[in-house]
């Protein structure tokens, strides 16, 4: 242990030094199995793909603009289960004073959820679509909404889409800053799901994106106000190797943000990307805009071995200035703690190995490091497919540098934001769907 102590500190600048991170979120909750491990070892962050709206939100029958010719119906069903125990200790082990007060530490928590998901498109003419999708689980056997809206093709002029569902902007797989949809704070008093109204025009190569968006549980208020409601535009711009999107968000109770978002492939398999993104804030008892903010970052991802091999690094600077401190703000109730973004630089390098072999295993390591901070959280892992339906994750998120409370240390991949943890889990699942169209 003595040996560790005496090199932690190497470790910590090995990290900031090789500018790493690990995008990889647990749920913020009690029970270990909330949260979806495709996601947390395997997804897409993890492997450094980037978001893509147009991907983002496909359905299982096609997207937006892709209506299937004719009319029909399409049923899509899927199935999880998932259980596993997650010692983890409250001290990260290089901080326990001795040997002997290590157990003092330990905390373990153990679980398993089930769910179930069933999904159905229905298509009364190549017009009109309607999607809807549930999903039931336990231990909290609660019946959940996960879609439900409608697209409406204007004769290939213009489409509309609304009701509940996702919207994904900017194309960082690290760090979110620049989806400003998503960044609309939760009303604590009044809990719900964010609902969205967008209208898509196409233009050339490309088109505009305009977007109506409710403050999440406003529709459970009994006087819901103009105030919770935001508005957004986004231009989209796709050429055969380039593409970039510039929006503006506003919502009254956040900055005005706009944003930028550039991502291109230079060769076959290496992808470069950046967002940017402007902040500015309006303050009503002085009347004035203030706390100009500019954030920024590039990154890229590159594959080797016929994909076998999947690198990706990015560099992050977080400028938002004073309205930084919003995201702690009582008045904002906080934004999503999914984003822990931290003031200056910020690093990520993400590696995903996929040799074959005995049990199609998949090798990871990632860590996020933030240098102002001199904080970081590492997650090295294994993941085995050795049969069909049937997946095993072992990995070790801890975190390491500061032990300030706004530092990874205290905001890390754990589930209770323990410093130190080991995951054992299990997952069965699998997935059905059915179409039929004239």
């Amino acid at each position: 242990m003595n040996c560790f102590k005496q090199h932690k500190n190497i470790i910590v600048g090995a990290a900031a030094l090789l500018l790493f991170l690990a995008p990889v979120t647990l749920d913020a909750d009690d029970n270990l199995i909330d949260s979806d491990f495709d996601e947390i070892f395997s997804g897409n962050n993890e492997s450094g793909e980037l978001n893509d709206d147009k991907n983002t939100n496909l359905t299982p029958f096609g997207p937006l603009q892709d209506f299937i010719s004719g009319i029909g119906f399409g049923v899509d069903t899927s199935y999880s289960m998932v259980g596993g125990y997650l010692p983890g200790w409250t001290e990260a082990p290089w901080y326990f004073e001795s040997y002997g007060e290590s157990h003092e530490h330990l905390t373990n928590l153990i679980g398993t959820k089930m769910s179930a998901s069933i999904g159905l498109d229905i298509q009364p003419s190549r017009y009109l679509r309607v999607r809807q999708s549930f999903t039931f689980a336990i231990p909290s056997p609660v019946l959940t909404i996960k879609e439900f809206f409608f697209d409406y093709n204007f004769r290939d002029k213009f489409f509309i889409k609304a009701g509940k569902y996702d919207i994904v902007w900017g194309v960082s797989p690290n760090f979110p800053f620049a989806n400003l949809l998503a960044r609309i704070p939760l009303d604590i008093e009044n809990p719900g799901d964010p609902y969205l109204a967008k209208l898509n025009i196409p233009v050339g190569v490309g088109g505009f994106e305009f977007v109506l968006l409710t403050r999440p549980g406003y529709i459970d208020t009994e006087n819901p106000r103009i105030e919770d409601f935001g508005a957004g535009i986004k231009y989209n711009l796709a050429l055969r190797s380039f593409d970039m999107d510039i929006g503006l968000f506003y919502f009254e109770l956040m900055p005005l943000r706009g944003f930028m978002s550039v991502k291109t492939t230079l060769f076959k398999n290496f992808e470069v990307y950046s967002d940017s993104m402007i902040n500015i804030f309006y303050n009503k008892q002085i009347e004035q805009w203030h706390d100009f903010g500019f954030s920024s970052s590039i990154g890229f991802v590159n594959t080797f071995f016929n994909d076998k091999l999947r690198v990706n690094m990015e560099v992050y600077y977080d400028g938002e200035g004073d309205a930084a401190s919003l995201r702690r703000n009582d008045l904002l109730n906080d934004e999503p703690d999914d984003f822990r973004l931290f003031s200056g630089f910020n690093g990520a390098f993400n590696v995903s190995f996929k040799p074959g072999g005995i049990g199609r295993m998949h090798i990871f390591f990632g860590l996020l490091y933030a240098f102002e901070k001199r904080s970081g959280q590492v997650v090295p892992g294994i993941a085995f497919d050795p049969v069909d339906h049937v997946e095993l994750y072992i990995a070790v998120p801890m975190a390491v540098g500061t032990r300030d409370r706004n530092s990874y240390y205290y905001h890390n991949a754990d589930t209770n934001n323990r410093p130190f943890s080991i995951v054992l889990a299990i997952k069965i699942n699998g997935s059905y769907k059915y179409g039929h169209f004239e």
